[in-house]
């Protein structure tokens, strides 16, 4: 069920990554982060295949690193190298869902703009916000890095 009260059709769709970061659902992400029903298969395909890439890129430096150290796919890796795959790839996919759905919560408006259906939950841009900053708060946790990074000048 989506904000609006709709029944949300799931997309049975997997999303494919790069081999080494996880694939990724879009019936996971309909589930997970409840999108709103009125969204088409195609913006939801494209909100998460942009939101993929945009954080690849941002964790470029920790693939190559751990690439270096053997690791060839995350979900797969072993064990002895990377004891905690299961919540990198957990917490790759919270970066990925949680950027997809910072931006496609502002493109609500474009979708469904009757004056009886605005939800301010949905269009605000504190609560997209709110979801980049839970993208970046993954992203730094798997890049080692903590929430804050402060810098002596």
């Amino acid at each position: 069920m989506s904000f609006s009260g709709k029944p949300t059709t799931l997309v049975d769709r997997a999303i494919p990554n790069d081999g080494f970061w996880p694939d990724l659902g879009v019936a996971d992400f309909q589930t997970i982060y409840r999108l709103p029903a009125e969204y088409l298969e195609e913006l939801l395909v494209e909100g998460l295949t942009t939101a993929m890439g945009e954080v690849n890129r941002d964790l470029a430096k920790r693939k190559t690193a751990w690439q270096a150290a053997g690791i060839t796919s995350v979900e797969n890796a072993d064990p002895q190298l990377l004891p905690e795959r299961g919540f990198y790839a957990a917490v790759y996919k919270r970066a990925v869902y949680c950027r997809a759905k910072a931006q496609l919560l502002q493109q609500f408006a474009t979708v469904n703009r009757r004056a009886e259906a605005a939800n301010l939950a949905k269009e605000s841009p504190d609560t997209e916000a709110q979801f980049l900053s839970f993208s970046q708060q993954a992203v730094r946790l798997i890049q080692g890095r903590g929430r804050i990074t402060a810098v002596l000048l």
